[in-house]
């Protein structure tokens, strides 16, 4: 098979699709990964062959001169994805006709199921954690209507022909019925392993809050704040950042490690507890790990993987308006000292160990392809 890869151009939403499809090119599949111009470097970084395509379009225009109490949060949001969409589909429906057998795409790349659709070849979104986008299609997929109408598609409909889904049920909210089940096997990119023996007598806490928050803002304060409330708890703390934002941190108590650019999955099994924004990377590795979660949501999904941890029993949703050090301190000790959230979370990890790994997945790609 000749399997066509697309996705929206952050690392965040083509990261979760590497693990499967690198088993696509272990099975003996052709991979070719498309990628904006300037997320070309980005994507290369998998070991994945890359297609440089279309323009470059800042999406984000969007958003220019938002007001929050506007409430036209949802029409922006989709304006930014259609505007991305609109920057390359004429490639990517090139690509997908002359070459592809099959169409991979993540669920904002609402690009590749226009292409899929046009080639008249079979597609599968890959979803990259709780499918938020299908509970809210009702309001958001027709407002990608000048998309699907500039290719005479008519009713948008982005969900592809299956949806793949390696979010644990525990977690998940409606998909599909099409939806195939996958293993989260978690991918951040290649790094070396840290090694730190675990500290004795006190429980160790992983706190991040991401890759795009800090290069978004210019800051990571949220970061120092919940720092200032795990430092009361006993706890030692491995603090995560993006490579380049360690600077943001500023000046940080002694005995408090910073672990740049480290995948979490490599740090987390150690951890006690993981403390976080909510990003779909940060749950799903968390809850591979088995790991407890403290999550303070800002907006978006991030929303609703904190909802989601809660309402499992893995954790706990504090809101950002409640962020403090005093806070922190509370939610974070309750966790610590409550063995139902890490059995919970055990639970959850050894359900999605018993998912199917990509390989199983290929083999349903195949059946769908022929």
């Amino acid at each position: 098979m000749r399997i066509l890869v697309t996705s929206y151009p952050a690392v965040s939403h083509l990261y979760p699709m590497v693990p499967l499809a690198w088993g696509l090119r272990a099975a003996g599949h052709e991979v070719r990964v498309a990628a904006a111009p300037s997320f070309a470097a980005a994507a290369r970084g998998t070991g994945l062959p890359v297609l440089p395509l279309g323009e470059d379009v800042d999406g984000t225009v969007a958003w220019q001169g938002f007001d929050p109490r506007a409430g036209d949060r949802t029409e922006r949001t989709m304006r930014m994805f259609r505007l991305t969409a609109q920057g390359w589909a004429g490639a990517l429906v090139a690509v997908a006709r002359d070459w592809a057998d099959a169409v991979l795409f993540d669920p904002r790349e609402y690009a590749g199921p226009v292409a899929a659709a046009v080639a008249g070849i079979p597609s599968a979104r890959v979803l990259y954690g709780v499918d938020h986008t299908y509970a809210q299609r009702a309001g958001e997929w027709p407002l990608l209507a000048p998309l699907w109408d500039e290719w005479g598609l008519g009713e948008p409909d982005p969900a592809g022909t299956v949806t793949i889904d390696p979010c644990p049920a525990a977690l998940q909210l409606e998909t599909p019925e099409s939806a195939w089940p996958l293993r989260t096997i978690p991918y951040n990119g290649s790094a070396v392993i840290p090694r730190s023996a675990a500290p004795a007598g006190r429980p160790r806490v992983c706190l991040t809050w991401g890759a795009s928050f800090g290069g978004t803002t210019g800051n990571l304060d949220p970061v120092r704040v919940a720092l200032a409330g795990l430092l009361r708890c006993g706890a030692e703390v491995l603090v995560a950042v993006a490579r380049g934002q360690r600077p943001l941190l500023g000046e940080l108590p002694t005995g408090v490690r910073v672990l740049e650019s480290v995948p979490l999955h490599t740090i987390l099994p150690g951890c006690a507890l993981v403390v976080h924004q909510g990003g779909a990377g940060t749950a799903l590795t968390a809850a591979a790990c088995g790991v407890p979660q403290l999550v303070v949501p800002f907006k978006g999904d991030q929303v609703t993987h904190a909802g989601r941890v809660a309402a499992a029993g893995a954790g706990v949703l504090l809101p950002a308006a409640e962020l403090t050090p005093e806070a922190v301190a509370s939610a974070a000790s309750g966790v610590l000292a409550d063995a139902g959230y890490a059995r919970r979370a055990a639970e959850i990890a050894a359900e999605n160990r018993s998912r199917p790994a990509p390989a199983a997945v290929v083999a349903q790609l195949e059946f769908l392809v022929r």
